[in-house]
């Protein structure tokens, strides 16, 4: 599930109504930010949560495009070991890798402490390969097992309509509900070359600018 970093932008007062054609080699995403004020009890049984505090930024690496290249997460691929290292050395983020029964590894789940006291989810996902049994709340469960101790006066992040299409509900039922709404321009990363380009053949890979036929 893709989850990107990132604050509230400022609200956009004068965007008018209609269609909007943006350039090629750009994706647009549509961003619905959602907030949990409170725990939601009986979410379901936890996941295993590891901290991961003595990191490999390859290992990192690896995990992070597994998980999220489906939905064209590219953070890591832009960072280099050092930068990994840097980013994880601050003790305000939170990494954790989930394990299931077998100890088996599942996913992760990435989370801020902000010196506002709120926690903002960066990023969350299973392996492609386990998603449909179940899996996903346990682990949202055992993410937010160690979030809610740590008393912020919420815990909130943000999504887009590259997700799944289920990833609304999924949220809400998680205890988080939606509290604005938004768009994302980015760069394609199939493009510009930091994912493969066969990655996420659901969203459609435009490099070349339309150019109406001469009549």
């Amino acid at each position: 599930m893709q989850v990107t970093e990132g604050t509230l932008p400022d609200e956009i007062t004068d965007l008018a109504s209609g269609y909007r054609r943006i350039p090629a080699g750009k994706i647009v995403n549509a961003v619905t930010w959602m907030e949990a004020r409170a725990p939601v009890q009986g979410l379901a049984h936890p996941l295993a949560m590891t901290r991961v505090t003595n990191l490999e930024p390859a290992f990192y690496r690896s995990v992070f495009l597994e998980i999220g290249s489906p939905w064209l997460w590219d953070r890591a691929a832009e960072m280099s070991d050092a930068d990994i290292a840097e980013h994880f050395a601050d003790p305000r983020q939170h990494l954790y890798y989930g394990h299931d029964e077998r100890g088996s590894h599942v996913g992760m789940a990435e989370f801020t402490l902000a010196d506002s006291n709120e926690i903002e989810i960066t990023y969350f996902g299973l392996f492609p390969s386990l998603t449909g049994r179940g899996l996903g709340k346990r682990l949202m469960a055992g993410a937010l097992d160690q979030a809610w101790p740590l008393k912020p006066g919420r815990i909130w992040l943000h999504t887009s309509s590259i997700d799944h299409h289920s990833v609304i509900g999924f949220y809400r039922a998680c205890g988080f509900e939606p509290f604005a709404a938004g768009f994302e321009i980015t760069d394609d990363p199939r493009i510009k070359g930091t994912l493969p380009r066969d990655c996420a053949p659901q969203i459609p890979l435009i490099e070349t600018e339309w150019v109406p036929r001469a009549r």
